[in-house]
């Protein structure tokens, strides 16, 4: 499916952390924070953020943030669907999909098992369950289903499998399993996705714990939290803003479709050995760049200034100076060009 513009459409999963408590937070659930954002899929970027006190939980003002993406033109045109773990499964946040007079994306989330849900699972006829009922397998089975606290009926997918009791020999020697279940809840018709695209639909959002993990761990999204609630969401703001552009700039300068964590690229683009040489009333700044890495360097930032002139013509990387790659070719380089 492609979207009115003719470009892919997006998926967004939404995540969210509590920033850890510092001394002077910890006696004030409000002082401290929780993070909330929508990230792409399949690209690692970082399309929204909200900042909400600690003492909530992860689905409430969702509909409020949804509000603020959705007036933009190209998340209309490219958002087809939100996805979300069970935090998120929610009349009120299900019912703003479904809108029929607003043009809206669908929804995918986990759906927490209750004990109306166990009894709607329990009343299914094992014949109605799709695929082997070996161990390890996945069964699945389709149910509509109208919860208490809920508008309609939905159409909620429920996962199946058989897995050992324990690891032990015993336990295989006596075939001993136990039942894992799982549940979706989505407005997508089997028309658009079937059983098992569903759940394989749901399984790609756990790349975006990957992102909060990184953000975490390498950008320093951890271990802050101000009294002021405007000092701490600034800093996420710039954070997450500093983490997509990072991310744009290594993807254009390594030519890659993929996603390269900062623990990486920091030290292929960052950290170059360098010296400095003071030649009358000049400092030359010699660079030590080998002839594979240089010429990597110059075919890079030829790239990237072939997308800025696309993307953004009024910005330059030369700025009436010799190009940047230039720094990289001994031959061609200007003394002046690294003073």
């Amino acid at each position: 499916m492609r979207s009115p513009t003719g470009t892919p459409p997006w998926s967004c999963d939404t995540a969210s952390r509590r920033t850890p408590p510092s001394a002077t937070t910890r006696k004030n659930p409000d002082a401290q924070a929780i993070i909330r954002s929508p990230v792409i899929s399949g690209t690692r970027l970082c399309l929204h953020m909200e900042w909400r006190k600690g003492n909530t939980v992860s689905a409430s003002g969702w509909t409020v943030a949804m509000e603020k993406v959705w007036r933009s033109p190209v998340a209309q045109h490219r958002i087809r669907l939100n996805r979300g773990d069970i935090g998120f499964g929610q009349e009120s946040i299900m019912a703003w999909h479904e809108k029929p007079e607003a043009k809206r994306p669908s929804f995918l989330f986990k759906l927490k098992l209750t004990a109306n849900v166990k009894k709607a699972i329990a009343a299914v006829p094992w014949e109605d369950w799709q695929g082997k009922s070996n161990e390890g397998l996945v069964q699945l089975v389709e149910l509509k289903l109208k919860l208490n606290g809920w508008s309609r009926e939905r159409r909620v997918v429920v996962e199946r499998r058989l897995k050992p009791l324990n690891a032990s020999p015993q336990g295989t020697f006596w075939k001993q399993c136990v039942e894992d279940f799982s549940a979706y809840v989505t407005n997508l018709t089997p028309e658009e996705a079937d059983a098992f695209q569903i759940v394989g639909l749901y399984r790609q959002r756990a790349d975006a714990e990957n992102v909060f993990d990184e953000l975490k761990n390498q950008w320093g999204f951890s271990g802050f939290c101000s009294q002021k609630a405007a000092v701490s969401q600034s800093s996420a703001r710039m954070l997450l803003l500093i983490y997509n552009l990072w991310s744009l700039f290594v993807r254009v300068l390594k030519n890659q479709g993929g996603h390269t964590e900062a623990i990486k690229s920091r030290y292929e683009l960052l950290l170059i050995p360098a010296k400095m040489v003071l030649s009358g009333r000049r400092k030359i700044v010699k660079l030590a760049v080998g002839g594979k890495f240089a010429s990597f360097l110059k075919q890079a930032y030829r790239r990237l200034e072939e997308w800025l002139s696309q993307t953004a013509p009024q910005l330059s990387l030369s700025m009436g100076k010799s190009p940047p790659w230039l720094l990289f070719d001994p031959a061609q380089a200007n003394p002046s060009a690294v003073t």
